[in-house]
């Protein structure tokens, strides 16, 4: 049946089982930036238009992609379509340039560009990033693109190539630009319409152009390493030398330039080698005079940023199938079910509590299908089976079964013939368990009643086994019977549980 509602074009649902590989690869994110020092930072989704369009340029294709809007006060607003300038205002407005003299950033979110949806991009995508704001050092860019290198590798992301360029200050780039312009105007007819249009505005634009008829034009563009000044060109060779010595291989550049105004210095890209088409993985560098641009202290800055989606089609991170503990069912008895995983989720078990009160048979099938490692039924008996070795545990007033796959039969403990009725001295075994003070762990399960007369039983956790039982005496010890080389089915002595007298 075809919903009422679609959802929006450019966007899309994340549900499961994809929703577990977004949970592996955003925990990868996270904790690689916490392992380096970076603090998270989130941002509202609408900001002020002006934020964008005054500092990553009117020409740039996220300043066009907008979605933007006017509300009843007349503010122009938008949803944001990049990180960097939301960051940079937060770290203004925040003061950190006071507290934080070398402040380190990371963010995951969303952002939204008007945009043609293609794989890996809809109009809705998200974003991760890192900015570390203070430092003009080399050993800066080097820690951000070691830390790139690292996310990319435990994403399981190969084949990639690390391209990076120095574009120099604004002095070296206008004179690059002027340099461009006589370049390119020489093939303005052959040029994409909009190149052409770059041309007159912005011809560093050009050089990103992913365009045909473009891309031939561009190989033997002039290159900015021509312009770049002694202390430049020094700045570059040290980042470089920084990156042999850590052996992350490269391939040098000349006209990646990056696709925002703000960027200088540094600026470098990584992408798949083996996808044809949009295969940058992720970029960044230097954006030195955004800070100050936007009203705040001369701040030296560098970072990066990485599509999510991107980076989830290429990574080989898979689910693990974790299995869930238990799977608990019931018919009739609902609150010893909500007892028992009440106490298992407080012991830190995971679990599914089924509630739809189906048949064991469907219960049992839901519960291998969800590799759960133990299905324990609440009704008139209590039953516990290992999923894995098939072996069961069923408990009622006047019986315990234990079936074991191994040997193919059912093992009955009469409760009457067992340690439960002399040490209890009545029939309450099923309260025990129903009372849902039950206790995994390692080894053993235990089954503990509090009352008058406290008892401990243990199951081997493997087999189920009955292994024994614990009480206590008169004066609060602990009283340990351990069942070893039993023979099933044999009926116990009389006086056999006979509780010892404590003189």
């Amino acid at each position: 049946m075809k919903s009422k509602f679609q959802k929006i074009k450019g966007t899309y649902d994340i549900l499961p089982p994809e929703s577990k590989k977004w949970n592996i690869a955003i925990s990868i994110l996270q904790s690689l930036s916490e392992q380096f020092g970076y603090e998270e930072i989130k941002t509202p989704t609408i900001e002020n238009i002006d934020l964008f369009k005054q500092n990553i340029g009117y020409e740039t294709d996220v300043s066009k992609e907008m979605f933007s809007w006017e509300d009843p006060s007349g503010n122009q607003l938008v949803l944001k379509p990049e990180m960097t300038a939301p960051v940079v205002r937060a770290y203004i407005e925040s003061g950190f340039f006071r507290s934080k003299p070398l402040c380190k950033l990371f963010y995951i979110d969303a952002l939204f560009r008007r945009e043609k949806p293609q794989k890996g991009r809809q109009r809705q995508f998200h974003q991760f990033g890192i900015e570390a704001l203070g430092s003009s050092e080399v050993e800066q860019d080097v820690e951000v693109i070691l830390l790139a290198t690292k996310i990319l590798c435990h994403l399981g992301i190969s084949n990639t190539s690390l391209q990076i360029n120095d574009i120099g200050n604004y002095e070296t780039r206008k004179k690059y630009q002027e340099k461009l312009n006589e370049y390119f105007s020489d093939y303005k007819s052959s040029l994409s319409k909009l190149s052409q249009n770059r041309l007159g505005n912005n011809s560093l634009r050009i050089l990103d152009s992913k365009e045909e008829e473009d891309i031939e034009i561009i190989k033997n563009a002039p290159l900015i390493k021509e312009f770049l000044t002694k202390d430049e060109l020094n700045n570059y060779s040290s980042l470089l030398s920084h990156l042999d010595a850590l052996g992350i291989l490269y391939k040098e550049n000349g006209h990646l330039v990056r696709g925002l105004d703000y960027y200088n210095g540094t600026t470098f890209e990584i992408s798949n080698t083996s996808s044809k088409s949009q295969n940058a993985l992720l970029g960044g560098g230097r954006y030195d005079n955004l800070v100050e641009s936007m009203g705040g202290p001369s701040t030296p800055a560098v970072g990066f940023a990485a599509g999510i989606e991107r980076l989830l089609i290429e990574s080989s991170t898979e689910d693990k199938n974790e299995t869930i503990d238990f799977f608990i069912g019931f018919e009739s008895h609902a609150e010893s079910a909500i007892k028992i995983a009440n106490q298992l989720i407080d012991e830190g078990y995971s679990l599914y509590l089924d509630t739809l009160k189906r048949s064991e048979k469907n219960q049992l099938k839901n519960a291998i299908k969800m590799n759960a490692s133990y299905y324990l039924r609440c009704d008139e008996s209590i039953k516990l089976k290992n999923l894995t070795s098939k072996e069961e545990l069923v408990i009622n007033n006047k019986k315990l079964a234990i079936t074991q796959k191994r040997y193919n039969k059912t093992y009955h403990y009469p409760i009457s013939k067992s340690p439960f009725l002399n040490i209890l001295y009545k029939d309450k075994l099923l309260e025990i368990v129903q009372s849902g003070e039950l206790e995994v762990n390692d080894q053993t399960i235990k089954l503990v009643h509090f009352g008058d007369n406290e008892i401990t039983v243990f199951f081997d956790k493997k087999n189920l086994d009955l292994k024994g039982w614990e009480i206590k005496d008169q004066y609060n010890n602990n009283i340990n019977f351990s069942l070893n080389i039993v023979a099933k089915n044999d009926v116990f002595k009389k006086g056999t549980f006979k509780v010892p007298e404590i003189n």
